[in-house]
This record gives C-alpha cells, structure tokens and sequence, in this order.
C-alpha cells in the first residue's frame, strides 16, 4: 500500500510540472539577412483587428515575447506577406532574407509543424492560381472544375499526412478555412463569367448621377464624357485601399497631361462624409473625390457586383467599359493599359 501511494504521488508530481511547463506565451525570436533599415515586423490580426510591431536590430535579429489569449493567425509583413500560426507555449525562430522572403524562409522550435503546414498550403493555392489570376478566373467551366478538385485532393493529402502532429482546434481550423476559401474563388468565379457577359469591354457602363463632389456641387458620370475615366472605388476604412492612395497619387502625376479623368468613389455612409473629407485632406488625395449616394448598395456599385475593396474601373471617352476590373495602380500592368489608350 505505500508503494502504491508514493506511485499515486509521484504521478500527481509529474502532472503539476507538465501543467507548470506550459507558458502562457509566445517567444518569437530570429534573424534577417539585409533587413530593411527602420523597418520592423508587424504581425496584424484580421479577426480583432489588433496589430503586433516587433523590433528589428540594425543587424537583423529580432526577439519578442507575446501573450495570447487564444491560438491566432497573423497576417505577417515584412517588405512581403505570409501568414503566421501562433499560440501559447510556441518557441519559433523564423529566419529569411529581406530580398527573397518566400524563397528563403525557415521555421526552427516549437510550432514549426503548423506553420511549415501553412507554407505548404500557401504554394498549393500559388500553384491553383498560376501567375495570372483573371486567366485562371477566366477558365471554361471544365478547366476551372478540373484545377479545384485537384487543389482540394492536394490539401486534403497534406493535412491528413500532419494530422497526428497537430492539435484537434488546428485542424479543425484548418478545415474550415479550407471551406471559405473554397467557397470565395468559386464565388469569384462565378462573378466573374457574369462581368464576362454583363461588364465586357465595349458594353456601356452603369451610371451614377449627383455624386456628392468634395470640391462643390454634386457630380454625374456624364459630367466626364469626352475623356477616358480611372474609377478607384474606395472607403476610409479600408486598409487595402490606404495602401494604393500613395500609387495612385503617382499614377495622376504622370498622366496628368493626358485625356483621362481620376474619379474616386468613396462608398462610406453619408453619415460620415465629415470624416471622407478629413480624410482627403490629411491623406493629400487628387483628382476627383466624390461620395456614393447608399454606400454598398449604390446602384452604380451593384451593378458592377462589388463585393470587395479597392475596385478600379477603366471607361473611354464614351462611357464604354474599358476594363472592369483593373490591376491597382500599385500593379505595373495598370500603367501598361493606360498607355495603350489613345489618351
């Protein structure tokens, strides 16, 4: 009987220092091969919006300790962007170089499984998509069925194979963004075929009349007939859409003498267009600013099936669909289709 309760202690001594073991944070720590002078980490949270900033040494190390409140998938930027697995008792060292981030990426420590997962699944949909992807979103129906099954087989056998390795909330996880993702592309797809028919170049555009204008007066698309139209359909809340003010501002700058017009249409409420035109103001923004008459559901947004912001529209000096869906002015093919243009 003593045998036994010196085992049944022993045992109970054991199981505290597992739980002991257990930290309640994150250590990330690393080194970057010609980091970028000034510039740091930032690990952003799209679910709660909250961002993380870790420092980088003048010579490229990095160490940063993170409490979380529960397991988090951080979009992560660097010059570049990868996503990033992390929870509590995770001890990562993640190295690369500035100059080729996805090419020379490594995972060392505690987390490594997840996060190698996570890269893995990240070249599966690099690999779906190809290098272009409108033609991929332009494929016959046969050809488009063909590349999703053989995406979803791909992942289905790469998270299975991981499966013992990962916890239960990892994979399940998994499986369910694995099902959005699934769902957007065919969703975009679908879109897509319909701008195909509905928004083909050539077809007239939809309309908007009496836009509010942020220098007076309100403003109709008709107002810029005789000159080809950049749209940039925007909001102030959009992170994305910040992102392209600063290409955008280079793009009116070099076509300025040119016979096209740079038309941005903020789609946020009326109720705000105080803080649409602080905006503008503070961000130094040119062309033509005007502010949608029912946000989203303008008829002129809807009928173009905006979904999702930044969208960028390129009409001729008729009011004719030039492209539907442009490439960004961050994007050097957009400068290539302008100057295509008999502007």
């Amino acid at each position: 009987m003593r045998n036994l309760s010196l085992i049944a202690l022993l045992m109970v001594l054991l199981s505290c220092q597992k739980v002991i073991s257990q930290k309640d944070y994150v250590v990330l720590h690393g080194k970057i091969e010609n980091p970028i002078e000034g510039l740091g980490i930032r690990l952003f949270d799209p679910v709660s919006s909250k961002a993380i900033n870790i420092k980088v040494a003048v010579d490229g190390t990095y160490r940063d300790t993170i409490k979380l409140d529960k397991p988090v998938f951080y979009n992560t930027f660097y010059d570049n962007f990868f996503v990033l697995y992390l929870t509590n008792d995770m001890n990562l060292e993640i190295n690369f170089d500035a100059k080729s981030i996805s090419k020379t990426i490594t995972f060392k420590g505690k987390g490594v499984e997840e996060n190698l997962f996570l890269r893995a699944k990240a070249k599966l949909e690099g690999e779906l998509f190809g290098a272009d992807y409108h033609a991929f979103l332009n494929l016959d129906k046969e050809a488009f069925d063909a590349k999703m099954n053989k995406f979803k087989a791909d992942f289905k056998a790469e998270l299975d194979q991981k499966k013992s390795v990962f916890s239960a909330d990892f994979v399940t996880s998994q499986q369910k963004r694995f099902e959005e993702f699934n769902n957007g592309v065919e969703d975009e797809y679908i879109r897509q075929q319909r701008n195909n028919t509905e928004l083909a170049p050539g077809m007239a555009s939809p309309d908007f009349k009496n836009y509010i204008n942020y220098k007076g007066g309100k403003s109709s698309l008709s107002d810029f007939r005789g000159s080809y139209v950049f749209i940039d359909v925007w909001a102030t809340w959009c992170g994305p859409c910040k992102y392209e003010m600063p290409y955008l501002g280079k793009l009116e700058k070099q076509f300025h003498d040119k016979n096209i017009k740079f038309v941005s249409i903020s789609v946020d409420r009326l109720a705000d267009e105080k803080k649409w035109r602080d905006m503008i103001k503070a961000q130094g923004l040119s062309g033509v600013q005007l502010l949608a008459d029912k946000e989203i559901e303008s008829s002129f947004i809807a009928s173009y099936y905006i979904q999702g912001i930044p969208r960028f529209i390129i009409l001729d000096k008729e009011g004719k669909i030039v492209n539907s869906d442009s490439p960004r002015p961050s994007e050097p093919e957009l400068t290539d289709i302008l100057n295509s243009l008999d502007i």
